[in-house]
């Protein structure tokens, strides 16, 4: 095995030897601390060997196990020195005591651990002595998870750790992993309860929501991936337009029980009219591309939403109709400026997550939930603002023959898929067989799992899926809309619909002048440093003198990065193929070239910062 072809493999692989050699005298010359930094070091060891054995074509078909075994008398040692915890005296036994967390990680611990990539999820720690022993050992991300508020010392032990988070709910530990940016292999749980009693229906919701969050994150990080570089551009542009909109937190509907989500599928035709006819008694929410289905049949929405940016010539080119003002116009700033320009009475803005540090100078709340698409933005919006009855008509996750939209539902925006994408079949409406496409697909799963989480809350949530030939979605009544009209009895309904905004925390010209002007400041601090990387790792001679200096500067670098979202999100594709969420993974280049990037991003952005001071 020496002469492994992969030096760094070869290097690992020496490493783990050396790290076996020890192990093997520690029976009588190591003390338990030193045993224990052998075995969490052993453990790393194996996971960053996995890592370059799975990158390196040539060890296309091995695992660490077969690249590297240990003789069975170190491996024994390992595996009874990990076990002591069933030998805990009982006055040890306890969440509160460092003894006993140790014991009971080094039990709990995988052989093969990523301590700066896998996820641990600590399931209601009584004590932040579980925490503290984590992090001691070098455990990057922590999770830990409640079913009720947590215990204060925790909760303010994690607030100052960073990569730490605290759940308290199903909803908030999805939202955790859809947007953590680690290319974890693992993720694992410890459960603290006394006996270690979690009942199963616990377990698995933690399991659900944790691969829906992956699910989402995936889905996520290729959007981002693709859009990244427009949005970070397109915020930094439409944030002074900001400063009379109202935020989506404000939102208050009054008046009336039932919300109807409109997307543009085929099946938006045939039940406009019923729509037009129950308008008053409901909350009609619809994606901009329905629009001008809905205008041709005198439907007037009370929320418009567009979130996807589309190119410059499409938002630029737009022919909204003038005699149609939208009501309330829902965006999110990544759109592309020229939506902006449509004719609304009152903009409404929300803001991802990812977009931290613009929420921390606003002192605005991100948006509160992580989904996929328009039409379960629009679903989970209904929700969030309190629905009990919520009806999807025209949801366009599925082709009905050979139509994917609405007659007129192209006509404002371009169709972006072709039929010939539409390729999976799925159960459709009336029971058949429907054909969707990949995203849809997905999208029409994730319905079913919010379907699911809702109502195992609130079992007296109404769900209804009125797109009469589209696609069967678990945990939905399926009828048409007529049919849920009648079952809701809205004919009868005597409440004057009103939707008004609790608060005024418009955003001042002066707050968004003054983060524009910090942005700049940073992005020319960021491409300074930069700079700096790209010349000294060109120097020809790579000395350990030279070497610090790079890292550093990388350090340096990295803490600018983390006081902005900006660049991470515009260089979303280059970082993650490089840590490996993404659908393809590549070696990391020379810190020349990725800095190179760094630099055309940031330059980028800082012209999109200026664009105020020189309209």
């Amino acid at each position: 095995m020496n002469n492994l072809p992969n030096t760094k493999i070869d290097r690992l692989y020496e490493t783990l030897a050396s790290i076996d050699r020890k192990l093997d005298a520690s029976q009588k010359h190591r003390g338990e601390n030193e045993i224990r930094s052998l075995v969490d070091a052993r453990r790393f060891t194996l996971a960053q060997l996995q890592n370059e054995i799975d990158a390196d074509p040539l060890f296309a078909h091995h695992s660490a196990g077969n690249i590297y075994s240990t003789n069975p008398q170190t491996q024994n040692f390992i595996d009874t020195w990990c076990a002591r915890i069933k030998q805990a005296a009982p006055d040890v036994v306890s969440f509160k005591n460092d003894q006993f967390c140790n014991l009971f990680i080094d039990y709990a611990l995988p052989k093969k651990w990523h301590f700066d990539n896998d996820i641990i999820v600590v399931i209601s720690p009584p004590s932040d002595h579980i925490l503290r022993a984590l992090r001691e050992r070098g455990q990057n991300h922590i999770v830990a998870f409640w079913e009720e508020n947590p215990p204060a010392v925790v909760k303010n032990t994690i607030a100052k750790q960073i990569n730490a988070y605290t759940c308290t709910s199903a909803d908030e530990l999805e939202r955790v992993f859809a947007l953590l940016q680690s290319p974890a292999q693992q993720v694992i749980t410890l459960t603290c309860e006394v006996g270690q009693l979690t009942t199963p229906s616990l377990k698995q919701k933690i399991i659900d929501a944790i691969n829906a969050g992956k699910k989402t994150r995936f889905e996520n990080t290729r959007t981002v991936s693709k859009f990244g570089q427009s949005w970070a551009e397109n915020v930094l542009r439409n944030l002074p337009t900001l400063d009379n909109a109202k935020n989506l937190h404000e939102l208050r509907v009054n008046g009336v029980e039932d919300a109807v989500i409109v997307a543009s599928g085929p099946s938006l035709n045939k039940n406009v009219e019923k729509l037009r006819d129950i308008q008053d008694k409901v909350f009609i929410v619809t994606a901009l591309r329905s629009l001008p289905v809905l205008n041709a049949a005198g439907v007037l929405p009370d929320l418009v939403i567009q979130l996807d940016a589309e190119d410059e010539e499409v938002a630029t080119t737009l022919t909204p109709d003038p005699q149609n003002i939208i009501e309330n116009f829902l965006i999110e700033p990544t759109i592309n400026p020229g939506f902006l320009k449509i004719p609304a009475k009152q903009v409404i803005w929300s803001l991802a997550q990812h977009f931290f540090d613009i929420h921390q100078k606003f002192g605005t709340m991100p948006t509160p939930f992580n989904v996929p698409s328009v039409s379960i933005y629009g679903l989970s919006l209904c929700h969030h603002l309190g629905f009990k009855n919520i009806c999807f008509i025209g949801q366009d996750l599925a082709a009905q023959g050979e139509k994917q939209y609405a007659e007129g539902a192209t006509d404002l925006l371009p169709a972006h898929a072709k039929m010939s994408m539409f390729n999976i079949k799925v159960p459709g409406f009336y029971g058949d067989n429907v054909m969707t496409r990949n995203s849809f697909h997905y999208q029409i799963k994730r319905c079913a799992e919010i379907a699911k989480e809702w109502k195992n809350k609130d079992p007296e949530l109404n769900l209804v899926n009125a797109t009469e030939g589209g696609a069967f979605i678990e945990g939905f009544d399926h009828m048409s809309l007529d049919a849920f009209a009648t079952k809701r009895i809205l004919d009868q309904a005597t409440g004057e619909k009103q939707i008004c905004f609790e608060g005024t925390s418009t955003i001042s010209n002066a707050i968004i002048d003054d983060y524009l002007s910090e942005i700049i400041n940073l992005l020319d601090r960021i491409i300074l440093t930069a700079n700096q990387v790209i010349k000294l790792d060109k120097k020809p001679e790579k000395n350990r003198g030279l070497q610090k200096k790079i890292q550093k500067t990388i350090q340096k670098f990295q803490a600018l990065n983390d006081a902005t979202s900006l660049v991470q999100i515009a260089m979303q594709n280059n970082i993650a193929t490089v840590i490996g969420t993404s659908e393809k993974a590549q070696r990391v280049g020379t810190h020349a070239e990725f800095f190179d990037k760094v630099r055309q991003n940031a330059l980028i952005l800082k012209k999109a910062a200026n664009e105020k001071n020189t309209d």
